[in-house]
Parts: C-alpha cells; structure tokens; sequence
C-alpha cells in the first residue's frame, strides 16, 4: 500500500483525533468511515447516494416551493445587514 501525506491545520488534526478516541478508531479508520458516508465505494450514480444521504440525515426541510426565492431574499439581506454592519464600526474593521 502506498502512503501519501496530507497536511491539515493543527486545531483539525486534533479534533479529528478527538473524534476518533471517541469512537475508538484510529485516524485511518475514522476517515475511512467519514468518507463511506458521502462517497459511493462502487460505482452507482453518485446523485442518488447523496440523495439517500439526505433522506435518512436529521434535516428540518423547508416545505415551501418558493424557498430557492426566499432563501435568495434572506441571503442578499444578510449581505446587506453585514455590509451595514462594516460600515459603522468605522474602527479597525473598517
């Protein structure tokens, strides 16, 4: 088997590590389960495994059918909330 290095930032090394103590797995075996959960092992239309994903994840979904709509309104006023937002602290932020 080869092996190849992956550099990662030292704060997500350790809670990587964490995560795989609480498990009781190690580093290789806790990536190897993170990644089965997302990416298909064998072939198979990629689309319907994440849709399966979604289906059994614990998500509030949104039963609106103008939600993509909504969702645009509440993201440009969130932007607009944030520029507001820079443009009165007038400090160090500005």
């Amino acid at each position: 088997m080869n092996h190849r290095t992956i550099t990662l930032p030292a704060d997500l090394v350790e809670r990587l590590e964490l995560l795989a103590s609480q498990r009781g797995r190690s580093l290789d075996e806790l990536f190897a389960e993170l990644l089965s959960n997302y990416l298909p092992t064998s072939g198979g239309n990629w689309a319907l495994n994440v849709a399966a994903g979604m289906e059994t994840a614990d998500i509030d979904w949104i039963d609106d059918p103008d939600a993509s709509a909504h969702s645009r309104e509440l993201f440009k006023r969130h932007l607009d909330e944030k520029w507001k937002h820079t443009q009165n602290t007038g400090g160090s932020d500005a």
